[in-house]
């Protein structure tokens, strides 16, 4: 990607800035070649809990960490960028939501596999994911994908709440 604007300095992504540019230069791409794209939104689950329990460290621990395994899992032609505090964004070519979820399962994987020193237990992202298969342009798959992933993140809250389930990227 094309660095317009900058590279978040934390986890050496493209910023959210580069994203949108990136997304609107794709959209007109896509309007000539018509590929299918899909995107993923990632909200790193409890990152402010582990700052308040653990310090920055520990949350920059979990965001490079985060940001490292989503190079390792994704393809080279695939786009990541940090697009918030706690989220990421993945524009994935030639792909469609079923297989972007087949990804995303894996990067969960991958994820919870990795250990943390100052953190217990796995780190957990929530994700939504959309497609440009219906038609709709990346603006609109984005923002799509962007509410699927806040309603994955609240049903986890409200897990979470209830007591039904281990607390995600919980303190050590």
């Amino acid at each position: 990607m094309a660095d317009d604007y900058g590279v978040d300095p934390l986890t050496e992504l493209p910023s959210a800035d580069d994203f949108d540019a990136l997304l609107a230069r794709e959209e007109l791409r896509r309007g000539r070649t018509g590929e299918l794209l899909a995107l993923a939104m990632i909200d790193v689950d409890g990152l402010r809990r582990v700052n308040r329990h653990h310090g920055a460290g520990a949350g920059t621990e979990v965001l490079c960490m985060c940001a490292a395994t989503l190079r390792e899992t994704l393809r080279a032609v695939d786009e990541i960028a940090r697009v918030g505090p706690d989220e990421f964004a993945v524009l994935l070519h030639g792909t469609d939501a079923r297989n972007a979820n087949t990804w995303a399962n894996r990067f969960e994987d991958e994820l919870a596999a990795v250990s943390f020193e100052h953190v217990a237990g796995p780190v957990t992202c929530s994700i939504g994911i959309s497609d440009t298969s219906n038609g709709s342009n990346l603006m609109e798959a984005a923002a799509k994908a962007h509410r699927r992933m806040e309603v994955t993140r609240t049903m986890r809250k409200l897990r979470r709440a209830r007591g039904g389930g281990a607390e995600p990227t919980g303190p050590a």
